[in-house]
């Protein structure tokens, strides 16, 4: 049965708006000369390497479809050359995003655009309908995360989403000046009797409010989760203080907490969300390592489906956790 066309899929939108429901009409979306789905990385080191790459791998489809038997090939051909200017223009050095997305239906002009801080890899495919596995992997990856940054001083917490980074709230803490500190003999004991120096109140002091501003900021950092979602915590509070403040988030948090035990809270806006981003990808990988090997042992021990008609039994019956596939092969 041929899939049909939603009528309600937006031409414009943006990434941070591709919910369950939009995902699931685009991979619907079929177009009868087909679909070009351009996927490329465009390093602002190197923008040009971005271009070349796109515009060769659009040149190598252009060739294979000039030499094929489809009926349609007058059709394609004079599509692919219409969205050419178009792919050549999602490689641009001022376009926004590093990671680009071109869907373009061939005969009904159709076309969706999208961009990303993350990087993917440099595709060119030509399918029925839009080839979405890269997206669907990106958004996996990209999914919002919690970072708590936090320096003694002062603190910031902030969300991450598919490679950006949104400022939520900023903290200074207070200081309170002791009245009775004062240098020399505290007290009026008997000479050589000395009471607390001021040096040891400053430190009493200190401690008990780095106490007060962490657990300032681990309430709010569980407000916030409460309403957003967060399957990943990076806190950052350097080797003094990122333990200590992970211990003071609620027990669900705390199991989220990836930590990073670098100082970021200093840094620029760009240098923390290059850092994150890094931790975060490098927390994927991991956390994807161990989910194959688990289903691995699964499978050997006969409690997991491998395999395209044992997976697509599971799925059907609704029994599946996780689903691991290899990207690069093409299932009829």
């Amino acid at each position: 049965m041929a899939r049909e066309n939603p009528s309600h899929l937006p031409d414009s939108i943006t990434i941070d708006e591709l919910d369950q429901q939009a995902l699931q009409e685009l991979n619907r979306r079929v177009d009868p000369l087909g679909v070009v789905s351009t996927y490329v990385t465009v390093d602002p080191a190197d923008p040009e390497a971005a271009g070349i790459d796109i515009g060769n791998r659009y040149r190598e489809l252009h060739q294979r479809m000039s030499q094929s038997d489809r009926q349609s090939r007058s059709g394609v051909l004079a599509g692919l050359d219409r969205w050419r200017p178009e792919v050549e223009r999602l490689t641009s050095p001022v376009a926004s995003g590093r990671g680009r997305v071109l869907f373009a239906g061939l005969s009904d002009g159709w076309s969706l655009r999208l961009d990303s801080q993350m990087p993917m890899p440099n595709r060119v495919v030509l399918d029925d309908g839009p080839f979405i596995h890269p997206l669907l992997e990106m958004l996996d990856e990209g999914q919002a995360a919690g970072v708590a940054l936090f320096s003694g001083e002062s603190g910031r917490l902030l969300e991450w989403r598919l490679g950006r980074l949104r400022p939520l709230q900023e903290f200074q803490r207070q200081e309170a000046e002791a009245p009775h500190e004062r240098a020399g003999q505290i007290g009026g004991g008997p000479p050589g009797q000395f009471h607390t120096p001021i040096a040891e109140h400053r430190e009493a002091r200190d401690r008990d409010l780095a106490q007060r501003f962490l657990a300032r900021i681990a309430d709010a950092v569980a407000g916030e989760a409460a309403g957003r979602g967060w399957t990943r915590m990076v806190v950052s509070g350097g080797r003094r203080w990122t333990g200590v403040l992970a211990d003071q988030l609620p027990e669900p948090l705390r199991g989220l907490v990836i930590e990073e035990h670098r100082v970021l809270a200093g840094l620029s806006h760009q240098a923390v969300t290059d850092a994150v981003t890094d931790r975060l990808h490098e927390d994927h990988l991991a956390t994807e390592r161990r989910l194959v090997e688990r289903i691995r042992e699964a499978g050997l021990a006969g409690t997991a489906a491998l395999g395209l008609s044992e997976v697509t039994a599971a799925l059907n019956e609704g029994r599946v956790a996780h689903l691991v596939y290899d990207p690069e092969v093409r299932y009829s």
